[in-house]
């Protein structure tokens, strides 16, 4: 129910996923009588794949997130992420109130084994490559510690690693300069534990933000205050330059109509759905926050990114190199 435009989007997309993965079941959580009359148009072979789980009460984005914890415990965000801390489902995806998501989810399952704090990890079109490169955190964490980028470094790219990027990724700090001297205390003190996991993964050093688009790193890691500023101001940037390429078109309908090609690719490349989906590293569960205004493809990429997590038990590969780390540290 979750998002600006509830079931008539959400059902549709997740169904969606079906058609490409014969394995999976979907248990859509809300409104008994919305969710079954998206149902309803469905043959008979895809909807007995679909569980309901009835709830009536949604969690406003108007709403204290800390409330949720109070007063919303019947409502379908709550009762989700409780479907994957009972082992009902084996991830969570949410278009909800973000900051009651993130509260239910660390309220609801456990923290890793040697993970402090969790991390918000938002997919980046990296335009050089044809890939993609993943930013942690944007949003979980406002203020982090050395150890805890560390770790944020290490999460992201079990993460990339286990969905078929580079065995080995690249990552980097995020910072206001690539001097070493740049930066804050815990910038520097992530560094130097980078710079000592030479068999874990290949560190870059600083990266700035103009050059997250660029693919100088696989992994990009910063504390959720920075996160948050980049890939909102990132996500502008997307919605500016396709109101200039809207005005181009209008304004020169003949030499747009040359260049139609173009645009559409351009507009393909940077689209936003393609990259929908924030995965909440650092439970024992697997949730995933879509942005509150997908439309049907931004949601299903979504679901199709948690089915993946869930497929590569990606919380189970993180807490084993977690552990497999801080035992090499310990030995040294």
């Amino acid at each position: 129910m979750g998002g600006e435009h509830g079931p008539a989007v959400t059902v549709p997309a997740a169904v969606g996923v079906l058609d490409q993965d014969p394995a999976l079941t979907l248990l859509l959580v809300g409104d008994r009588a919305m969710v079954s009359q998206q149902l309803a148009m469905l043959p008979e072979a895809v909807a007995v794949r679909c569980t309901v789980l009835p709830t009536e009460h949604v969690f406003p984005d108007t709403e204290r997130p800390e409330r949720i914890l109070r007063h919303g415990r019947d409502s379908s965000m709550y009762r989700a992420v409780r479907a994957v801390a009972d082992g009902e489902a084996d991830a969570c995806v949410s278009a909800g109130n973000t900051g009651a998501l993130l509260l239910v989810s660390r309220h609801l399952l456990d923290m890793l084994p040697g993970v402090d704090k969790p991390a918000l990890v938002a997919a980046l079109p990296v335009f050089s490559r044809g890939r993609r490169s993943l930013l942690l955190d944007v949003g979980a964490t406002l203020e982090c510690s050395g150890e805890q980028l560390y770790q944020f470094g290490i999460m992201g790219a079990v993460l990339l690693a286990s969905l078929g990027e580079p065995s080995c990724p690249r990552v980097a700090l995020l910072n206001i300069g690539t001097e070493e001297y740049k930066g804050h205390r815990q910038i520097h003190e992530a560094a130097r534990l980078f710079e000592q996991a030479v068999d874990t993964l290949e560190y870059t050093g600083f990266v700035e933000a103009n050059r997250v688009f660029e693919g100088d790193a696989d992994v990009l890691v910063c504390d959720g205050f920075a996160g948050n500023v980049t890939i909102k101001a990132s996500a502008g940037a997307v919605q500016a330059m396709d109101r200039m390429i809207g005005n181009v078109v209008t304004r020169h309908p003949i030499r747009a109509g040359l260049s139609a090609a173009l645009f559409r690719d351009i507009r393909e490349q940077a689209d936003p759905a393609r990259y929908n989906g924030a995965s909440l590293l650092g439970l024992s569960g697997i949730v995933v926050k879509s942005h509150g205004h997908s439309g049907r493809d931004g949601f299903a990429y979504a679901v199709e990114h948690a089915a993946r997590e869930a497929g590569h038990q990606v919380p189970e590969l993180i807490a084993r190199e977690i552990g497999r780390v801080f035992r090499t540290a310990t030995r040294e």
